[in-house]
């Protein structure tokens, strides 16, 4: 694995912010160690999950009622020829974002260079979040097509591409999360694949970046994640599923002993379960997740330097004071663990 978390605060991505500089500000006074370019989906509609990672897909239309639409008309298939070639010379700049769609990523970026940092998170709704998301002209989602699930999956490796170049050319070595909520309802009658075939689609997005994660903000089949070879961190929400996610022993023992990391998202975004935390609560109820992993025959000390510290979710529906919130006890206890147990502390 190339990539080690050492109990560093982090986000999900998305924050309830309009204003992009202050977005920035935000994430990088929470997030001084692993800062993560902010997604602003109440400032533009452009920024929503999916809308985001799609922008200059080919053929994608959005409908007046806001679904999203794949037009397989010429334009379509001279776009696509375009990718496949981009695809094949491995130019990312085919699946670059345009600022209106990423209103966060310029100013990281430029925040960046000022403070010279080491490492720095991008992040992408993944190829089944957002396969399933599209309608093709027979009205079933792109991701059955195998044809269009194909130039999904490239469009999208290259974007993760592309977002590690940049992240790197402000001097940050990038880490890319390919995020997939939509894998909440796997083994459900509204999903058919299997867990390889999952798996091995996400992978293909998540190997343009040297090192990536994803995050499932629910339940799911973890293996799917911790079993994907081209994944460093799997991100999951431990307030709300760590007894689900921790069920899944042998697999989460041989994605640590690998070098793998685990993102815990153990502060709460709901407004109601945040308003009953803690700073000490949440650090035993922490504490104690650890102690489950520890006993599969880790020491406590590895563990929490394969581990990030997060909120449960991302923040872009939640009201300001909520996410401020989440945001400052994430970092304190993420700076409260460095310390007593790495040695460290926040840079």
């Amino acid at each position: 694995m190339a990539f080690l978390g050492n109990c560093r605060a982090t986000g999900i991505g998305s924050l309830p912010h309009t204003d992009a500089a202050e977005a920035v500000a935000a994430v990088f006074a929470c997030a001084p160690d692993l800062p993560y370019w902010p997604q602003l989906p109440k400032a533009s509609r452009a920024e929503g999950m999916n809308e985001q990672a799609l922008a200059g897909l080919p053929g994608l239309r959005i409908t007046g009622d806001g679904r999203l639409r794949l037009v397989q008309d010429e334009p379509f298939f001279l776009a696509v020829e375009q990718v496949m070639v981009a695809d094949a010379a491995g130019d990312a700049g085919a699946a670059a974002m345009a600022p209106e769609s990423a209103a966060g990523l310029e100013p990281f970026l430029a925040a960046a260079r000022e403070r010279s940092l080491a490492e720095a998170k991008g992040q992408v709704s993944g190829p089944i979040t957002t396969g399933m998301a599209v309608l093709g002209e027979d009205g079933n989602p792109i991701f059955y097509n195998d044809v269009l699930r194909d130039v999904l999956v490239r469009f999208l490796a290259l974007r993760v591409r592309w977002q590690a170049e940049r992240l790197a050319g402000a001097g940050a070595r990038p880490i890319i999360f390919v995020d997939e909520p939509f894998l909440s309802s796997f083994g459900t009658p509204f999903f058919g694949w299997g867990a390889g075939q999952v798996r091995e689609v996400l992978g293909a997005v998540a190997a343009g970046a040297e090192a990536a994660g994803s995050h499932c903000c629910s339940n799911t089949d973890w293996p799917i994640f911790l079993e994907c070879p081209h994944l460093a961190v799997v991100s999951f929400d431990a307030f709300g599923f760590a007894e689900n996610f921790l069920v899944y022993r042998e697999a989460l023992a041989a994605f640590l002993s690998r070098g793998g990391n685990l993102a815990w998202g153990i502060v709460p975004t709901d407004p109601d379960l945040l308003a009953g935390q803690s700073l000490k609560g949440l650090r035993e109820r922490l504490l104690a997740l650890v102690a489950r992993v520890e006993a599969l025959g880790f020491k406590r000390e590895d563990v929490l330097r394969q581990s990030l510290i997060t909120p449960a979710c991302g923040l872009g529906s939640r009201d300001l004071a909520t996410a401020e919130r989440a945001l400052a006890l994430t970092r304190d206890l993420a700076a409260g663990l460095r310390r007593e147990f790495l040695g460290t502390g926040p840079s």
